[in-house]
């Protein structure tokens, strides 16, 4: 069994289909399925129902593909290990949008700055789909809303809480979060978003009633709708690196304000351990008012308000 077999294997299992593999990994086909046979031969299983189109692993095969994985990481991991500077290496992180106008910039600033050599590759999305990514092996860790369960191939670690806000400009009326959501057009936060779900929730259980009009995915976009009286929001209040225009004033979301948490997540088995463990460093820092090394601008983290 080689090393690039269980490269195959999993780019199967991340792709679908033998052809997509191929191309990911730069074999035909053929090829792809020729890598397989041999692989199954070895290990006398079927990791491939060849009845279906295209071919889905079997129980066997999904349980190899997790093993495969973990070997993967580990001889990742020895590689790594194996370089002169321990500081040299690629990052891929993840982030989702409303984080990336707060505490991830300083925070991979900061990362920079202590690993010069690293080179961090940086994608946005919504928080179930960078978990997705992680379990496909294409992130080695993501800043995310809390899950409500872990799964257990990956490991998560809270960084910050952040208080959600209706955010209104300073000319509309109404003195309440009730007020404000009831009286004017609401601009709903991407709906998919694990935050907006968080505010459906409460909308519901509060019996709050909005007219929505508008959905955007990004807390800048929000703030500049809101800021052209084209309604009010509910968004998380960030901690640093944000601020909201002075025709923007903010009341609190519930009472105690509801809250929101990000936090670090990475793969349970990382080639990358050492990196995430010091990007999680920065971002605890910088959670915690710890801003002087590098001279950030922004304040500590108030106590906690609520519970997500």
């Amino acid at each position: 069994m080689d090393v690039k077999s269980l490269y195959t294997l999993i780019a199967i299992a991340d792709h679908g289909s033998f052809g997509d593999a191929g191309r990911a990994v730069g074999l035909s086909t053929s090829g792809v399925s020729l890598q397989v046979r041999a692989l199954e031969d070895e290990l006398g299983m079927t990791l491939f129902d060849r009845s279906t189109r295209p071919p889905r692993l079997t129980d066997q095969g999904r349980a190899f593909v997790q093993r495969a994985r973990e070997v993967i990481a580990a001889w990742e991991n020895l590689s790594e290990s194996l370089k002169r500077d321990a500081t040299r290496g690629v990052l891929r992180v993840g982030a989702v949008h409303t984080s990336v106008s707060s505490i991830v910039p300083p925070a991979l600033a900061r990362l920079q700055a202590r690993t010069p050599d690293l080179h961090i590759h940086l994608m946005t999305a919504l928080s179930h789909e960078l978990e997705d990514a992680l379990k496909r092996g294409t992130l080695d860790a993501a800043i995310l809303s809390r899950p409500a369960s872990v799964d257990p191939a990956l490991r998560y670690r809270p960084v910050v809480e952040e208080p959600l806000a209706v955010i209104a400009h300073e000319s509309l009326e109404g003195a309440s979060d009730r007020e404000l959501l009831e009286r004017h057009p609401y601009v709903r936060f991407n709906r998919f978003a694990r935050v907006a779900r968080q505010v459906e929730a409460e909308f519901a259980r509060r019996g709050i009633v909005i007219s929505s009009r508008m959905e955007v995915d990004t807390l800048e976009g929000v703030v500049r709708l809101v800021g052209s009286l084209l309604g009010v929001s509910v968004v998380p209040v960030p901690r640093v690196g944000f601020q909201f225009p002075a025709e923007i004033r903010t009341v609190p979301f519930g009472a105690p304000p509801i809250v929101r948490e990000l936090g670090l997540i990475e793969p349970a088995v990382n080639a990358r351990a050492h990196f995430c463990d010091l990007l999680f460093e920065e971002l605890e820092a910088l959670a915690s008012g710890d801003q002087e090394r590098k001279g950030e601008n922004g304040t500590a983290a108030p106590a906690r308000t609520g519970d997500l």
